[in-house]
């Protein structure tokens, strides 16, 4: 008998997940193991993935158990070995697990990535955003569902106390991660000193405000098409607190989380400025675009610098545009044809 049963947990979004396949982000921690359980009982169908840092001592014993539940409830488990990350650990970290994710969805035919996202998490998010002086999309961070181009996140943890999770496992294996007590962290300090006590204390009325703010964000922060072209993906302007809430969110998808100057100099400068080297942001009447930087620079071919001003493309996106081009093997005689046809509006 499961020692466990007279525990209850709410997951939320389960309409979101049955019929589907569907991918469990585990690591061998409380919550993604409280995660597992629950979806189990619920008869949800999932496959699980986990990523392998290798930065704890115990990384090889969570790997063996991720595989030791997969086999004992005849579920696949993929496993990811990071190469040693030596700086920005957590941006580089996200970027390669939710590049192995998306590989196994593409792949695999999954419809959603499950996370065991929390809300202790999201109270831990609001007061570090609410220090660097965010606003209400920054404050609310994560939503519960979250739409990707292929698939969809999903959180049914979200409304859930990191209590509760802690008293679900009472009786079963898992591994805590050290990391998360070391307050030389951000975070860890925001946790330690605040989020544990306000949520012991004001758990239910933190929850409630959280439901607020996020049907007031519902209102404000209307879903936007992202398109694509090549490594540049762009979307309707809008309100500059809209437009800087996608580029954050198209940023963090490769890698990179800006700050609160880059979000006023970004603004500042109308949505044309380049970040950290690395990124492009560039602007037009109609859309806002978002790029890598080029590292090589070589010289455009005329007939596509001719193409460029006639289509008024960013002058900080050509580079990019004509090497997607020359990549899809499209010559500088087809290319108006084909840009006009991808960028009409830019006409």
């Amino acid at each position: 008998m499961d020692n466990n049963s007279t525990k209850i947990l709410k997951p939320q979004y389960l309409d979101e997940l049955k019929g589907y396949k569907n991918l469990l982000g585990f690591s061998g921690g409380v919550d993604s193991v409280a995660m597992f359980f629950c979806l189990q009982k619920e008869d949800i169908d999932f496959d699980l993935a986990i990523v392998n840092y290798g930065i704890r001592p115990t990384s090889k014993d969570e790997v063996s158990y991720a595989k030791r539940l997969a086999n004992s409830y005849a579920k696949k488990c993929f496993v990811e070995n990071a190469p040693k990350i030596y700086s920005n650990f957590e941006a580089k970290a996200r970027l390669l697990r939710y590049k192995f994710f998306e590989k196994i969805i593409d792949g695999g035919g999954y419809k959603n990535l499950i996370l065991a996202h929390h809300l202790q998490d999201r109270l831990e998010w609001f007061l570090m955003q609410m220090t660097k002086g965010g606003g209400l999309n920054a404050l609310i961070g994560f939503e519960g569902i979250e739409f990707r181009p292929t698939y969809k996140i999903v959180r049914p943890f979200i409304r859930t106390n990191k209590a509760k999770i802690y008293d679900y496992c009472k009786n079963r294996e898992f591994y805590e991660d050290y990391t998360n007590i070391d307050p030389r962290f951000r975070r860890n300090e925001f946790r330690l000193k605040f989020a544990n006590a306000l949520m012991e204390k004001y758990g239910d009325g933190i929850l409630r405000t959280f439901d607020y703010l996020s049907a007031e964000k519902s209102l404000i922060y209307e879903p936007k098409k992202l398109l694509e072209f090549g490594e540049i993906v762009y979307f309707e302007r809008s309100l500059e607190a809209v437009n800087l809430h996608w580029i954050d969110k198209i940023l963090k998808k490769k890698g990179y989380v800006i700050s609160a100057m880059q979000r006023k100099e970004i603004a500042r400068q109308d949505f044309s400025c380049e970040i950290a080297s690395s990124y492009i942001v560039e602007a037009n009447q109609k859309y806002i675009f978002v790029s890598k930087r080029n590292i090589k620079f070589f010289k455009m071919p005329k007939k596509f610098r001719d193409t460029a001003r006639r289509l008024k493309i960013p002058k900080r996106l050509r580079l990019k545009v004509y090497t997607h081009c020359a990549a899809m093997e499209i010559h500088c005689a087809a290319m108006e044809a084909y840009l006009s046809k991808i960028f009409k509006i830019l006409v």
